[in-house]
């Protein structure tokens, strides 16, 4: 919708100005059956409220623009209509009407003709008895030094013939526009010299709000784009405090202009876009360019005091909402919001060109970013980490809605219930509960849902866990064992339906006995034949009083252990022994060494272990005399071929062939040998084994 403009001004000069006359001097009438009311969910601004009184029949669309127009203007003359919002402070708190103003434009002929007459009057360009061109020649500044409601403050400490402020401000506009060429963005649409040249125009004014921008007619592009110019206030004085080093005034005029630059430039990619991402991403952009100014920070409230509202809810919770812009630049890089916005030529929304981006680049999901964004929005204020958002300490705590110190919690409903692409949060305190912590989250099957877990050991120091949800369903649990070793649990969820209304999920926690588990290795001598079997036997004890499911794992440097892992079930006060096979390689030399390590591990909690160790040495095995690792039939044909046919001596060492262990190696030896093969015989009775 372009406005329509009269193509003789002069000839209608006085119509005009008789008309603002009515504007300023009109009074609306007191609305008494009112519906809206300064809390959550509702308008706390006065342009907000009048345009909920809109949406809600209230009043007519025709009272809409009107009673808009009132507010811009002259706020005061609306306090009888809207007492809630009266006070000096909160006549201030409509920040940017861009947005509002767009959608009057859009609707435009759907008013009444002298509504629009009105509007025109109002909004259209004006004439001013002064224009500066910015240093960078990109700009031109149109202003009043006359005594009049809308003359900018006069000081000019060079003598130039130019005010300070109109210096200043031109200074901040050439930074702006030089920062976002920087990051790669469009310049905004030259609007044919309507200004009276091609220099993109901004005008100064009286008024409540800090400034607006106004897209006037359509671009060359076959996609949505438009040309425009920006309206600031003339002296920046009386609104909320920043942090600006030359002062909140001109914190203020910084921070407007970097927000109503960037809306002259997203008109430059999709003049339609949702209301939410193109102020988040506004005032994401004053801290890209005037970072110091955190003017940001008066909206920061109404994102982390109710983290429940949706990112994409069109209200002004949408200037808080700049954080999630932040967060995918930190994250990843500000030029994934660039795309987004190049993105949005061709796709619906730069919601879905965004989503298109972060996959393509980086292989997340627009669900999976939102997911950990909730997380991070976890850690500011005094639980920021230095992980996270890089001012994070200068942030609000986001709000808990509810914290637990006794256990069970039976199954219980959300603190607060998020709309789409909000999260609740819950906590759980240890108390003087021990063991293990097992959290179950459920959510609402009508939407998706992510969940986290993030273990404090102390105010700022996080562990985050994402708990894994059944499709479909969206329920799973997480096992935090020693709960009592942390500082607080705490359970996030997020609804991941876009646009979706609010709805609760539901969780529940419980706190179980510690398990414990205790072993021993009982074979105490440790020795073990080269070559040869032995069972070390291993004794695990499940000493807590809770079923558990155990990992055997035995393991040595020098191979002599197997490799398989026992899974073993144990009831509460179980005492098992367990037969742990250790076989030196053949041909281990006598006297050789390994460390033998016996490990039970719980299924149930995987921090609790237990390890023995012991160090296992090979010996002689008198009667072995082919060094085989057992005795056999070999070892009688080997002694025989050595007795009587002049073969090999017994390996490693000829005591191999001492059976009787009495020093001599004869035919004695042979016979017992021999019956120990084939009739009742002893084994050597110098084996340790």
């Amino acid at each position: 919708m372009v406005i329509r403009k009269y193509k003789n001004i002069s000839s209608i000069r006085y119509l005009l100005i008789g008309l603002l006359l009515q504007i300023v001097s009109w009074s609306p009438e007191v609305v008494t059956d009112r519906v809206y009311a300064a809390s959550v969910g509702q308008p706390s601004t006065m342009i907000e409220a009048i345009e909920y009184d809109y949406r809600s029949g209230v009043i007519t669309i025709d009272e809409w623009v009107i009673n808009t127009i009132q507010a811009i203007k002259t706020p005061q003359k609306m306090a009888d209509t809207y007492p809630l919002l009266s006070t000096a402070e909160k006549l201030k708190a409509d920040r940017c009407a861009s947005m509002v103003l767009r959608e009057i434009i859009d609707k435009f002929d759907e008013l009444a003709p002298s509504t629009q007459v009105l509007f025109q009057a109002a909004l259209t360009r004006f004439d001013t008895d002064s224009t500066f061109d910015s240093p960078g020649g990109f700009f031109k500044l149109h202003y009043n030094i006359s005594a009049d409601s809308n003359s900018v403050p006069v000081v000019d400490s060079d003598l130039n013939g130019v005010p300070d402020y109109i210096e200043k401000i031109a200074a901040y506009c050439d930074t702006t526009h030089l920062r976002l060429l920087e990051m790669g963005y469009l310049e905004p649409l030259p609007d044919g010299g309507l200004g009276g040249d091609n220099k993109f125009d901004i005008y100064f004014q009286e008024m409540g709000v800090y400034g607006y921008t106004i897209p006037e007619g359509d671009g060359p592009e076959p996609w949505n784009d438009k040309y425009g110019y920006i309206v600031l206030n003339n002296d920046f004085l009386g609104f909320a405090p920043n942090q600006d080093p030359e002062g909140s005034q001109y914190g203020a005029a910084k921070v407007t202009v970097a927000h109503e630059y960037r809306h002259a430039v997203q008109y430059a990619y999709d003049a339609g876009e949702d209301r939410w991402i193109s102020e988040s991403d506004a005032v994401f952009t004053e801290e890209m360019v005037f970072d110091l100014s955190n003017d940001c920070y008066n909206y920061l409230d109404q994102f982390f005091l109710y983290p429940q509202k949706s990112l994409m809810e069109n209200s002004n919770h949408y200037y808080s909402c700049f954080v999630w812009q932040l967060y995918l630049a930190q994250k990843f890089d500000t030029s994934l919001i660039l795309a987004g916005w190049e993105g949005a030529i061709y796709s619906p929304t730069v919601f879905d060109a965004l989503s298109d981006s972060i996959t393509g680049r980086y292989g997340w999901t627009i669900d999976s970013a939102f997911s950990e964004f909730a997380v991070w929005n976890y850690c500011t204020n005094t639980r920021d980490d230095g992980l996270h958002y890089e001012e994070a300490s200068g942030y609000p705590a986001v709000a808990v809605g509810v914290s637990h110190y006794n256990y069970p919690v039976p199954v219980q409903n959300s603190p607060s219930n998020p709309s789409g692409y909000g999260t609740s949060y819950v906590q759980f305190f240890p108390g003087a509960d021990t063991g293990s912590l097992q959290v179950t989250f459920n959510g609402s099957d009508s939407r998706e849902w992510s969940a986290w877990l993030i273990l404090s050991t102390d105010e700022n120091s996080h562990q985050f866990l994402p708990l894994t949800l059944t499709p479909g369903s969206y329920q799973g649990s997480l096992v935090v064992q020693h709960f009592e070793s942390y500082y607080r649990v705490t359970l996030l969820g997020s609804n991941l339906t876009e646009f979706s209304s609010s709805v609760s999920f539901t969780y529940r926690a419980e706190v179980s006995p510690p398990y414990e588990l205790s072993s021993e290795v009982m074979t105490t001598d440790s020795v073990v034949y080269s070559g040869g079997h032995r069972d070390f036997l291993y004794r695990v004890i499940n000493v807590a009083p809770i079923y558990d499911v155990v990992d055997i794992v035995v393991w040595d440097e020098n191979g002599w252990t197997p490799s398989d892992t026992i899974e073993y079930a144990m009831p509460p006060g179980l005492d098992t022994v367990f037969a742990i096979d250790i076989h030196p390689p053949v041909w281990t030399p006598i006297g050789d060494t390994s460390t033998l390590f016996f490990s039970v591990h719980s299924r149930g909690d995987s921090t609790e272990v237990d390890t023995q160790s012991v160090i296992g040495f090979t010996v002689l095995q008198y009667g072995d005399l082919d060094f085989s690792g057992a005795i056999d039939i070999s070892d009688l044909v080997y002694f025989t071929d050595y007795m009587f046919n002049g073969g090999p001596a017994p390996i490693p060492v000829l005591e191999a062939g001492d059976w009787l262990c009495d020093v001599d190696i004869d035919i004695s030896d042979l016979v017992s040998m021999v019956e120990y093969m084939f009739t009742s015989g002893s084994p050597p009775p110098c084996n340790p084994y």
